[in-house]
């Protein structure tokens, strides 16, 4: 006599309910304490048994992520640019760019700026670095590329700011 061994078909179960709910409600939460809710929720679920292997990691990261989209500041407009002078924003508070004539930053030491602008400048004080090329940057079709980067003294940046628009990106420490 012969066995014949029958494979009957083995349903996965792809995630557990208590994952499939907690995802969805961390997913629509609006505000940081609905959110702390939940995510005080996920190691409850864990100690219960509620969760399978790793879908308590999963989740973390979820709420994780969520936390900085609910933190990040709404995008403001940018401010109107009217005339030569320093425009300054602040990305981290939700400022945006400036459309100006050129870009700025102070050096590391303070002595001197560099400024990225796409007019040629001559003058004292004002010494041309590079042209921008295409491999300067990591994203193809970057709008600086043909811009001049220039190293340019303090002295000489009070005179640029008299007669161009010159924006200056700011971060908070």
């Amino acid at each position: 006599m012969t066995a014949k061994i029958i494979q009957f078909p083995v349903k996965q179960q792809g995630v557990s309910n208590g994952y499939d709910n907690l995802a969805r409600l961390i997913a629509v939460a609006a505000t940081t304490d609905v959110l702390n809710f939940y995510m005080e929720s996920i190691e409850e679920f864990e100690k219960n048994g509620a969760l399978m292997d790793g879908e308590a990691e999963k989740l973390v990261e979820q709420g994780r992520v969520k936390r900085f989209e609910i933190a990040a500041p709404e995008p403001q407009e940018p401010e109107r640019v009217e005339g030569a002078g320093v425009y300054s924003y602040t990305p981290e508070m939700g400022e945006q760019k400036p459309d100006c004539q050129m870009e700025a930053q102070l050096s590391y030491y303070g002595k001197h700026y560099f400024v990225d602008t796409p007019l040629g400048l001559k003058g004292r004080g004002i010494t041309l670095i590079k042209q921008y090329g295409e491999n300067d940057f990591s994203h193809p079709g970057d709008y600086r590329v043909g811009w001049y980067e220039y190293q340019v003294t303090k002295l000489a940046f009070e005179k640029l700011k008299e007669k161009y628009s010159i924006s200056m990106e700011r971060y908070l420490d």
